[in-house]
């Protein structure tokens, strides 16, 4: 929709057919009425005061264009910058995901090993029953450890020794106490043979 906009500048009013809004085309004119009065200030001619004017504001055009293009260049780089971050966040975040998982596996691997270690230390039953000590018995150990160690041939001849003399004691026993048995067993033979005789000689006796 099209505006019908009167501007004043010098004095003089200009009607102004524009597609942009009352307000905003008056306040280009009363910038352009302020940049004339400044020129005009200086005792130039309207002419030259018109140039000039349009000069300064052709001069603050360029400034803005380059502001909004520097700042265009800013906003870009900092849009590149923020998705490279995005790139390198992603990475990080699948990198961190991989290393936890290996970290996941190596620590069940651990654990699996150190279940294995200690089912493979764990004593028998025997075993365990046996290895606690009181301090007596570990002082009994070392004691007999400390002792001389006999030999073989001294343990043989020892027990040689303790054979022969049990041997000796044992001795006079044997030979004293079978005696009467023999006497006893004798005198019936030695009866025995008298009786033969006898009967040898009354059988002579009777021929």
């Amino acid at each position: 929709m099209s505006n019908s906009v009167t501007v004043k500048i010098c004095g003089e009013e200009f009607k102004l057919i524009t597609e942009n809004s009352i307000e905003y085309t008056q306040a280009v004119g009363m910038h352009v009425n302020a940049e004339m009065q400044k020129m005009l200030s200086t005792r130039m001619g309207r002419m030259d005061a018109a140039i000039m004017a349009a000069l300064n504001i052709a001069d603050d055009l360029f400034k803005v264009r380059l502001t909004d293009e520097q700042l265009r260049a800013q906003i870009k780089s900092a849009l590149d910058a923020e998705a490279s971050a995005k790139a390198e966040a992603n990475a990080f975040k699948r990198e961190n995901l991989s290393l936890q998982k290996k970290l996941e596996k190596a620590e069940k691997a651990l654990s699996k090993a150190e279940k294995s270690l200690q089912k493979a230390q764990k004593p028998d039953t025997d075993t365990a029953s046996a290895l606690p000590l009181d301090e007596a018995a570990m002082a009994d150990i070392v004691e007999k450890s400390k002792r001389p160690r006999k030999t073989r041939k001294a343990k043989a001849e020892a027990v040689k020794v303790e054979a022969v003399e049990e041997v000796a004691v044992e001795a006079p026993e044997a030979e004293t106490e079978p005696a009467p048995e023999v006497e006893a067993e004798a005198a019936p033979e030695v009866e025995a043979e008298t009786e033969a005789e006898e009967v040898t000689e009354t059988a002579a006796e009777g021929e």
